[in-house]
């Protein structure tokens, strides 16, 4: 076996899998709670740690909640305490001003972080517990706060409050907050509109601190102390100190935790003389952290973070094509290709192997890809190294501020790019939620063509192939690379499989409002009504993530019942940002009432069909009582209002339907075809 420790790593994994599918995971020590076991708004004392903050935030670790008694006085005096089992985060005021490391006691109302009650919608809950936290502590208040704290981790914390204002000293706001993400690990002031753009053209990536920092921060460090002609074992200390430093600075984010654990395999590997294999030391990090937390496990960012790098260590070799030789140049590879060719194709073929390989972690989260974000990471990436560079520079060393303007060029490029691509066709491929079987099918049919192209790559290793001079064999070569790349295709195709379409009511948990999505067996998509006077931007929050984890890209008709907010605030939002997210809305349809209420009444969502942000503009017609139409499997009625209808109360307006449906299947005897039928009334 080749990769020994690999292999164990991978199977104390699966390990950690199975313990997290069996539930193992969850079980609570004895003697200690779940947070989640709290009653929400519930005033609550706790004691811990602190071991992360922020302006706003202190997060504790070691939790104790203090119970209190019938009277609700506190129990702390008899000692009445129980560990929490998750670590809590405490909003409060000038949270920046208690020490790391402190001890303290807050008292504030607590509130669990809630789960998706809506398919696609985010799960707060489960992502909140892969960081290992409960739940949050809100207007909290510090009522006692020990003497002891960390020295250094508040000195690290203190100098990046002073590299960030000196960031914003160099830059305009918005590349400075860019540049803070990019290099201290701060996205709190990261432009909203600016993430999403990112986002959508799959960029989103360089805004984290992964292995482009590692390697340069580490390894120029440790090559700068080979210089001076210092032992290995000094110099592998020396840098390995610096990114240990870096990373408590930075947070520990899940893409630098995996990144600096494996800079200081690299290093134990330097200085005990053995041979360093980036994928034995991926899969020892990733052994480490999911038996500490198997909670990872279901967090996109620990799965993108290591299928990224099994694609570059695995995929990466096996699709990179060699380089095409002129007969008589005998070693000198791929000189007809030049530098520059050779570079260009190299980074296309890594970044398709990163996509190829992350893929079903995309969907499985996102539920769509941007189609073209292999060729615009062409643009991209080959800059970042030089801004990071150049943006350290400007940060560290005092005079050099100037150089920020080549990392503002940069910046401004990329803002410049995204919105090009943005704009082309098929930008978005939005298959929906992939079933586990199409995962499991798609990776074995990557590892196929991946061993495959391996077992051709080490036939040929024992001799030289010439297109020039060989033409069978390089026949069959490509023969073999279309053969790969169709295998391929049709694994990428998989995910676009889906099950016939039904006839189907989804009524969205909006808290207090209304929205009802209405699915028919022909292939309408209807949206009626979506709206909430408790839940803020559910056309963002809910509504949009629906649709992208159904892979519904088109909706053809809103039906507005009436234009109290708790009813429409959700579609206004999705007429406004529908086209960013490549939605389109074909129709609008709001109840015939009379026409001096029409302006005064419709006229906000009249204007927000006229602004709505996509090509095709939408559609606007009225529904009185007796308008009919039948969509194939479906036949919907208006009921209410009559035409011309006048109130003084809005809510009279409502629009109210009697859906009827149809649907044909076989039958239980001799598999006849049968038919059904059910109704709905929506009102």
């Amino acid at each position: 076996m080749r990769r020994p420790l690999f292999a164990v790593s991978l199977f104390l994994v699966v390990l950690a899998a199975l313990r997290l599918k069996t539930g193992w995971a969850e079980a609570v020590p004895e003697g200690c709670i779940r947070a989640e076991t709290l009653d929400e708004g519930r005033e609550v004392v706790i004691a811990g740690q602190v071991y992360q903050k922020d302006e706003s935030n202190i997060y504790l670790k070691s939790v104790i909640y203090t119970e209190s008694n019938a009277f609700g006085q506190s129990a702390a005096d008899s000692q009445n305490q129980v560990p929490i089992q998750e670590n809590i985060i405490c909003g409060m005021e000038d949270a920046f001003r208690i020490p790391l490391g402190s001890t303290v006691v807050v008292k504030g109302q607590f509130s669990p972080y809630s789960h998706a009650t809506n398919p696609g919608e985010f799960d707060a809950a489960v992502y909140y517990r892969t960081l290992e936290i409960g739940g949050k502590v809100k207007k909290a208040s510090i009522l006692a706060m020990g003497e002891s704290w960390w020295p250094v981790r508040e000195r690290l914390y203190q100098l990046k409050g002073r590299l960030k204002e000196r960031l914003y000293r160099i830059f305009p706001s918005k590349e400075a907050a860019v540049m803070s993400a990019l290099l201290l690990g701060d996205k709190s002031e990261l432009d909203g509109d600016l993430k999403e753009l990112y986002k959508r053209n799959g960029i989103l990536h360089i805004l984290s601190i992964s292995s482009l920092h590692i390697t340069i921060i580490g390894m120029s460090i440790y090559r700068l102390l080979r210089r001076t002609g210092m032992p290995v074992a000094a110099c592998a200390m020396g840098g390995s100190v610096i990114l240990l430093l870096y990373g408590c600075m930075t947070g520990f984010s899940i893409s630098a935790s995996r990144a600096i654990g494996m800079y200081l395999i690299k290093m134990m590997a330097e200085v005990s003389g053995r041979t360093y294999d980036m994928l034995t030391a991926l899969g020892v990090m990733g052994a480490l952290m999911v038996l500490g937390n198997p909670f990872y496990l279901q967090n996109s960012g620990f799965l993108l973070s290591f299928t990224s790098v099994l694609g570059i260590g695995v995929v990466y070799p096996a699709l990179m094509p060699s380089m095409p030789l002129r007969a008589g140049e005998g070693k000198q590879r791929g000189r007809i290709w030049g530098k520059a060719g050779k570079a260009l194709v190299q980074s296309l073929f890594a970044s398709l192997s990163i996509t190829l390989t992350t893929l079903p972690v995309q969907l499985w989260f996102y539920y769509e890809i941007p189609v073209y974000s292999v060729f615009l990471n062409l643009f991209v990436i080959p800059f970042l190294k030089p801004m990071m560079i150049t943006g350290l520079l400007a940060l560290l060393v005092p005079g050099l501020g100037v150089l920020g303007i080549m990392d503002y060029l940069i910046l401004n490029g990329y803002e410049f790019l995204c919105s090009c691509f943005d704009i082309l066709p098929f930008h978005t491929w939005n298959p929906g939620c992939p079933k586990i079987w199409q995962i499991l099918v798609y990776y074995l049919i990557l590892t196929g063509a991946v061993i495959s192209k391996r077992m051709i790559q080490n036939t040929e290793s024992g001799g030289k192939t010439f297109c020039a001079s060989s033409g069978t064999k390089c026949g069959k070569k490509i023969l073999g690379m279309f053969g790969g790349a169709a295998g391929l295709g049709l694994g990428v195709l998989l995910f676009a499989i889906r099950p016939p379409a039904k006839n189907s009511v989804t009524f969205l948990d909006v808290g207090q409002g209304d929205s009802i999505f209405v699915r028919t067996a022909s292939g309408q998509n209807y949206l009626f009504d979506c709206g909430s006077s408790s839940r803020k931007n559910i056309g963002r929050y809910i509504l949009i993530p629906y649709l992208k984890y159904n892979g519904i890209q088109t909706i053809d008709a809103v039906f507005l019942s009436h234009p109290d907010a708790d009813h429409v605030n959700g579609a206004v939002e999705l007429f406004a940002m529908g086209g960013d997210h490549h939605i389109t809305i074909c129709q609008l349809l709001l109840p015939d009432i009379e026409d001096r209420a029409r302006q005064e009444q419709l006229g906000e969502l009249l204007e927000a069909a006229a602004g709505a942000d996509q090509k095709v503009p939408v559609a606007v017609g009225y529904l009185a009582a007796g308008d009919e139409w039948d969509s194939g499997s479906a036949v919907f009625t208006c009921l209410h209002p009559e035409k011309g209808f006048s109130a003084g109360d809005v809510n009279a307006y409502s629009e109210c339907f009697l859906v009827s449906f149809s649907e044909k299947g076989s039958g239980a005897v001799g598999g006849e075809e049968t038919q059904a039928a059910w109704t709905l009334l929506l009102t």
